[in-house]
């Protein structure tokens, strides 16, 4: 575990994120803090598990919590009233907590997760932060280029954003490769960038300061959950560049809107 900090920290990462089941945060957190790395815990939750699940962070504050929450059969109404508690118990613990757009979730399409906020709002007189990934919600709804159109919609919501997960997707596939494993770029990565362009500028539009963004370049891998695929190629070395790419549009969305 330890080399994998190490060799993200000569990448040029700046954060790491760990799942709950996977030696996170009891041996992750100290690995990131002694390394210069901050930290964002990954934790799916519901009704139930959710203090379970916030209990282990005792002694531990991760930069951001992003929660995967409750099933895909979760009515909105109900999804909230559950969100509402894990929301409130993380603030009486000091946390800063995130709701994960995501397949088999709560979250599993554009219209519920809109109905979420809006519901959350409602409740609470606040707007829910959520983490975008994209690819999640591009597929469920076989969503064309230019994906903007369609899943920039809600622009506030992007802009109260303090997560993203920018993995290249498209219409029916929710990963699809950076490079041809050649150093040649894929037709779809190119598309796709150009879909990041349009989040970061929404992005920065809205931006008010104060706080970090973080963005992840995800790539999942080759044969564990099937996002990779066994014809793709090296999975952390296109996550590498698609970190070089996100910061270079990050830079020239800085000087397009200035700092």
């Amino acid at each position: 575990m330890e080399q994998k900090v190490i060799q993200a920290k000569k990448a040029g990462f700046d954060a790491l994120g760990g799942f709950a089941f996977r030696g996170a945060p009891t041996e992750m957190y100290p690995l990131c803090q002694k390394h210069g790395l901050d930290y964002i815990y990954y934790t799916d939750a519901n009704q139930q598990t959710y203090r379970e699940k916030l209990e282990v962070l005792k002694g531990i504050k991760p930069a951001r919590i992003n929660v995967q929450f409750a099933d895909h059969d979760t009515l909105p109404k109900k999804a909230v009233a559950g969100w509402l508690k894990m929301d409130a118990l993380a603030e009486k613990m000091g946390l800063d907590m995130d709701l994960e757009v995501h397949r088999d979730t709560c979250t599993e399409t554009p219209e519920k997760t809109y109905e979420i906020a809006d519901l959350y709002k409602k409740a609470t007189g606040k707007m829910l932060r959520f983490c975008w990934d994209f690819s999640h919600i591009a597929v469920v709804k076989h969503i064309s280029h230019p994906y903007a159109e369609r899943l920039l919609e809600r622009p506030e919501l992007i802009q109260l954003a303090r997560q993203f997960h920018f993995r290249p997707f498209n219409g029916h596939h929710c990963q699809v490769p950076a490079t041809d494993g050649k150093g040649q770029e894929t037709a779809d990565f190119k598309i796709y960038l150009q879909f990041v362009d349009a989040i970061i500028a929404c992005w920065m539009k809205g931006a008010r300061g104060g706080e970090v963004v973080y963005a992840c370049p995800e790539f999942g891998p080759i044969g564990v959950n099937g996002y990779g695929l066994s014809s793709f190629p090296n999975v952390w070395k296109d996550a590498i560049y698609m970190r070089a790419k996100t910061n270079e549009l990050w830079e020239a969305n800085l000087r397009r809107f200035g700092e």
